[in-house]
């Protein structure tokens, strides 16, 4: 039986302020599907997630500037859409570079939700900001007409916050495992999946939060049993001013892993989430987590570069799946 990889590009990897318009996104995920095309091997099954925080925002933004005409868009709702776009763009690059290098292999993006917690006190501590930033006028008339939260940021301005339950399962995921197990690329819960709770009759229902992408991909990992998680970042200055030069390779076992994480001195909050899921995707099972950037993909496949966690004889290791 093929081994599973489940890849996590971060959303900014694909868009950022300076690559924002649709032809630069298209251009990025050329890039990645490009990059990764040495992974596309029959002998290893292929799931793929997506960050979307900046295409959220984008969304956002263009809600908040059709606000005088238009209904504004709840985030589950923007959810789907950005999972629906990227998963398109993703699922066209990927099976271009099938095609070019004739290879035939089915691309499945699929739009997903994720169950999280609805607990209440999740709820209270509203701290992720999203969507633009808004004058003091606006950010009032938003507060009473739609309930939201608002924080002031000094030199800014004012933005939304809203929170971010921990997710406990994926809707749509016995679907996810059957086309994994029949050899399809499977793209799916882009960012994070659309956030949804089960409600008190039983039912579900979409949720005004943000889902934690990097906790998902654990999950997503553990359920389907991969061996490797593969985290690709939009730029590795953020791990090396914490201490990690992912641009030279750097193996780290699991246990240092643990011995830093409870140092508490990394004071990048991307750099920490990486490192809590790649920790609890080990604890699970996990045989190997590799953190790269998009433009060190080709030297870290070839075992040059990157960060590379896992016992010191993973029951899988990346670079010997390559060599198959």
């Amino acid at each position: 039986m093929n081994e599973t990889i489940v890849i996590l590009v971060n959303g900014e990897v694909l868009a950022d302020s300076y690559k924002s318009t649709i032809a630069d996104q298209k251009n990025s995920v050329a890039l990645l599907a490009n990059g990764l095309l040495p992974i596309f091997t029959s002998k290893l099954n292929i799931v793929i997630m997506h960050g979307n925080k900046p295409q959220v925002g984008y969304v956002l933004f263009r809600s908040e500037l059709a606000s005088h005409i238009l209904h504004h868009i709840p985030l589950d709702v923007c959810g789907a859409d950005t999972q629906g776009a990227t998963g398109y763009m993703l699922s066209q690059s990927i099976s271009n570079v099938l095609h070019q290098s004739n290879r035939k292999r089915e691309v499945m993006p699929i739009v997903t939700q994720t169950i999280i917690s609805s607990e209440k006190k999740y709820y209270e501590e509203k701290n992720k900001q999203i969507g633009p930033w808004l004058d003091h006028g606006k950010a009032e008339q938003r507060r009473q007409i739609y309930g939201w939260s608002i924080v002031e940021e000094p030199g800014y301005g004012y933005r939304r916050v809203v929170a971010s339950p921990p997710p406990v399962g994926i809707v749509e995921i016995e679907g996810v495992k059957q086309l994994v197990q029949s050899g399809s690329i499977v793209i799916t819960a882009g960012g994070g999946g659309v956030p949804v709770i089960v409600n008190e009759k039983g039912l579900l229902e979409g949720v005004e939060a943000v889902v934690d992408t990097d906790g998902v991909a654990c999950m997503l990992a553990h359920q389907l049993e991969a061996k490797v998680l593969l985290m690709i970042v939009e730029d590795d200055s953020k791990f090396i001013s914490s201490g990690f030069r992912i641009n030279d390779y750097l193996h780290m076992s699991c246990k240092e892993l643990d011995k830093i994480l409870k140092g508490n001195t990394i004071s990048s909050n991307m750099v920490m989430r990486k490192l809590d899921s790649a920790k609890d995707y080990l604890q699970r099972g996990g045989s190997q987590v590799v953190i790269t950037t998009l433009e060190k993909l080709p030297s870290t496949l070839m075992k040059e570069s990157g960060l590379w966690i896992s016992d010191q004889n993973p029951t899988v290791d990346l670079s010997e799946i390559m060599s198959i």
